[in-house]
This record gives C-alpha cells, structure tokens and sequence, in this order.
C-alpha cells in the first residue's frame, strides 16, 4: 500500500524530532554519481541542485541506504564504490512550521550506475513539481546553488581525478 507523502512525510518528522529532542544524531546518506565527467544531480526550481540522499532506516547500513535512497529517487541502481566522508552537523532548521534542533551525521558515497531509468519518481508531491534529473559537470554545478562543502568535495575528487591521470 502506497502511502500519500504528506503523511509520510509528517510520520519521519515526528520521528526525527523526537530523535533530535533527546539529543541523538540521525544518520544521512548522500549519493555522488558520477559518470565521465559528470555528475548526476536532482534540480529544483531550475536553480537549486542536489545529489541524492536521505536517512537511514532501522537496522540498515548507511551502504544500502545510500542505495536504496538512489533507486527511491532516482529509479537508478547504484553500486556505492567508496566511502568519501562522514560530516557532523548542529544546525537547527524549519520544516513544516516546526524548528528543528538539527543533530545528524552525514555519510557521502561516491556512486555509479549499475542499471536504471532515470525518472526522479520518488520526488513526488511538493518536491517533484518543477524537479529535474541532468547530469552536470563541475563548472555547471558551481553556477547552481549547490551546497558549499558539497561543491567542496566535487572539486577534491576532479583534483584527485586529474592527479591520477598524470
């Protein structure tokens, strides 16, 4: 049974805020596709870019949640090739009326596709409308409102990229 995502969406704040109220960090997952040169990024409103990513389920690993958060989104499978990072974060946000005393901990994947259609069919409801899925390079995505230590880390892994073909 398919549940409509303003409920499902109003159960995982709930639970994030209770998860947030006594002081736990939730776990995130955030996937960086690349393919070539480009990157596989999700755009909102034709400015704002984001990679895939969401939270950890109960009793998953942040690998098959980075996974099965990029089939969710995506309907891409990936392979996750190499853990790249693991970020604290302490910043309180809004969401639906309610401030959230943000405690996470983010775990990013370096990710390909292994076999999928790309549709960005689990954006549904308020965050599909006007949501796009395009495969950005480095100077597009520093045009789009990309978040900093995101771009931060696209630019080490071009670098390392570039060293590697020396």
């Amino acid at each position: 049974m398919e549940k409509k995502m303003g409920s499902y969406f109003q159960e995982k704040s709930k639970m994030y805020y209770e998860k947030y109220k006594a002081g736990e960090f939730v776990k995130k997952v955030g996937a960086i596709i690349k393919d070539g040169d480009k990157y596989l990024t999700i755009i909102r409103d034709g400015k704002r870019a984001m990679f895939a990513g969401g939270s950890v389920d109960e009793g998953e690993s942040t690998r098959q949640a980075v996974v099965r958060e990029v089939f969710e989104e995506t309907g891409a499978k990936v392979i996750a090739l190499k853990y790249l990072k693991k970020e604290y974060y302490t910043v309180d946000w809004e969401f639906n009326g309610v401030t959230f005393p943000n405690r996470r901990v983010s775990y990013t994947y370096l990710c390909e596709i292994e076999k999928g259609d790309l549709s960005a069919k689990g954006l549904e409801g308020e965050f599909a409308e006007n949501t796009t899925l395009k495969w950005c390079t480095l100077e597009e995505l520093e045009q789009l409102k990309l978040w900093e230590p995101t771009l931060d880390l696209i630019k080490k892994i071009e670098s390392e990229n570039q060293i590697a073909k020396v």
